[in-house]
């Protein structure tokens, strides 16, 4: 059986390593949202064998992970677990994560579930936890024809309410849930990695 492949994690994966791996020196257990394909767990889970890398996904996306997962067989690297970034409330059994780590997540949902990515990192957190957001950006609108021309994909084929989301609106969500704007990593195509601080 072949693989389910995202070419877009292809591209991105070593750059996202490079720019996240000097925030992952101290060992810990770390929380993916919407792992996909599982792809980015696996390609920065064997490049970081001191972190616990826990994926999570969408109770009918799972399946997507699981050959990645399996085929790669890091002991660091956990199967997905069930969890929907719509929920307002996250399982009670996902607690004392060090780290918490998104990508390609905030621009595909609507502004609640964006709302519930942070209160959730926030509920699993530990204090001084990092979380990183990986993805585009808007500031003060659209940084690129790209950023734009992805916008209106979005909204016509994903879902109306799904968006890029503004920088200040995403600090201003963060802090309100108890995460602190630490770091924004600028990345290659129009993409860029926000780092906040659990308070």
């Amino acid at each position: 059986m072949v693989k389910p492949e995202n070419p877009a994690c292809l591209r991105n994966q070593d750059p996202i390593f490079q720019a996240m791996s000097p925030w992952l020196k101290p060992q810990g257990h770390l929380l993916e949202l919407a792992c996909g394909t599982g792809q980015h767990g696996v390609y920065l889970a064997s490049r970081l064998p001191h972190i616990q890398w826990h994926l999570s996904e969408h109770p009918s996306q799972i399946q997507l992970s699981q050959q990645w997962v399996c085929e790669a067989k890091l002991a660091n690297l956990h199967k997905p677990i069930p969890l929907d970034v719509s929920d307002l409330l996250w399982s009670k059994e996902l607690t004392h994560f060090n780290y918490g780590y998104c990508a390609n997540l905030l621009h595909f949902v609507n502004e609640q579930s964006a709302k519930n990515v942070f209160n959730g990192f926030s509920q699993v957190l530990n204090t001084e936890g990092l979380l990183f957001c990986y993805g585009p950006i808007n500031e003060h609108g659209f940084t690129s024809e790209g950023n734009q021309a992805l916008d209106n994909w979005l909204k016509q084929d994903i879902n109306p309410l799904a968006g890029i989301k503004e920088l200040d609106w995403l600090k201003q969500i963060a802090k309100g849930a108890g995460l602190i704007f630490l770091e924004r990593l600028n990345l290659p195509a129009n993409n860029v990695i926000l780092i906040f601080k659990k308070a």
